[in-house]
């Protein structure tokens, strides 16, 4: 069966989606209370609709008015790419009004839906330094219930950037098998190269409960320590995608090819493997890209494409929590790499006609 991925991204203030690298405006919202700084939309197919969520601010008050909202989109068994089928909802329902919040990722849990998100502290309003995760129980797609959860603070000398401590970007991750379940999330300053992304496993208690995560001491993917590009990989999506070689995890994350600023920034996609101990992308660190796609299909020779960095040996793991004990699949056949060789040369094309 064909398999179709929707990623959901942000372009100058607008949301957009793309498919096979087609850009769509779809909603510019002017002179509102969330028409500033809309960032990080992502889409979910939701009890038989599709749904947008997004962080924005308003304009008139700046960074420190981010809240997340909603965009309603039509059924499941609709295709998301009709502008027309959309509209805004409103605001996140059932989060604390006074709360910054951004970074809203939907995930289940035991049949239950819950919300994740990146947070200030509770009355902080103004101090920038500090981002946490926060879970909270849902009772529809549109509305939470009872009060948000902290269950991670920067508490590792990596998660920090000087004095900013942050936790942001929760992603669902799980093993294809389902026996390793948890949350990525991206740490330390996203305008600096040492953006990374880190784990918290669940170890399958109340996932209300903080004591229910564990968080790895050692990244899940960062810069390579030989001070070359791609630095800054975060806010990955991870896909379960169903390889010639049986399913495996794709990791798709955005970094940087300069040390600082937000500029430049690159989609860039790599598989995850999994070992007792939980999941590794590579030895840990991103490497330079793949110059061919059948290095990433089948491995790169002779470590051209910068070595580890994307198809992955058991080097990148060995963070300490040792609960997960799953095994992956690592896929390596024609059918994938000419379906690459395919989207690749989709894509070139349509950059070509959309740049002239």
């Amino acid at each position: 069966m064909q398999e179709r991925h929707h990623l959901v991204g942000s372009l100058e203030g607008n949301i957009t989606k793309i498919q096979l690298l087609i850009v769509y405006a779809r909603w510019a919202p002017k002179d509102q209370a969330y028409s500033g700084d809309i960032w990080a939309p992502e889409l979910h197919n939701l009890h038989g609709r599709w749904y947008v969520y997004l962080a924005a601010a308003d304009p008139k008050h700046g960074n420190k008015s981010h809240r997340m909202y909603i965009l309603e989109g039509p059924p499941a068994d609709q295709s998301p790419l009709v502008p027309d089928a959309w509209k805004f909802f409103g605001r996140v329902g059932g989060l604390p009004d006074d709360q910054w919040a951004i970074d809203g990722t939907v995930i289940t849990l035991n049949g239950t839906l819950f919300f994740v998100y990146s947070g200030w502290p509770p009355g902080v309003h103004e101090n920038e330094s500090r981002q946490e995760i926060y879970i909270i129980q849902m009772t529809s797609p549109t509305q939470c219930t009872g009060h948000p959860i902290r269950i991670s603070t920067p508490d590792l000398p990596f998660e920090f950037s000087g004095s900013s401590g942050i936790n942001e970007g929760p992603q669902f991750l799980s093993s294809p098998d389902g026996r390793w379940i948890g949350i990525a999330y991206s740490c330390a300053g996203s305008w600096t190269h040492e953006y990374k992304m880190n784990v918290l496993y669940w170890t399958g208690g109340h996932p209300l409960d903080p004591q229910s995560w564990c968080k790895s001491n050692r990244p899940l993917l960062q810069a390579s320590r030989d001070d070359s590009p791609p630095y800054g990989p975060g806010h990955g999506n991870f896909v379960l995608v169903n390889g010639p070689g049986g399913p495996e995890v794709w990791g798709v994350f955005h970094a940087t090819d300069a040390k600082t600023g937000w500029e430049g920034r690159k989609a860039r996609l790599m598989r995850v493997g999994w070992a007792h101990g939980g999941p590794f992308m590579g030895n840990g660190e991103c490497g330079r890209c793949c110059s061919e796609i059948s290095h990433f299909v089948q491995g790169c020779p002779g470590g051209e494409c910068g070595g580890k960095g994307h198809a992955g040996g058991e080097g990148g793991a060995g963070g300490q929590f040792l609960q997960g004990n799953s095994q992956g699949v690592h896929g390596s056949a024609g059918d994938m790499k000419n379906e690459l060789k395919n989207l690749m040369k989709e894509g070139k094309g349509l950059i070509s006609k959309f740049l002239k």
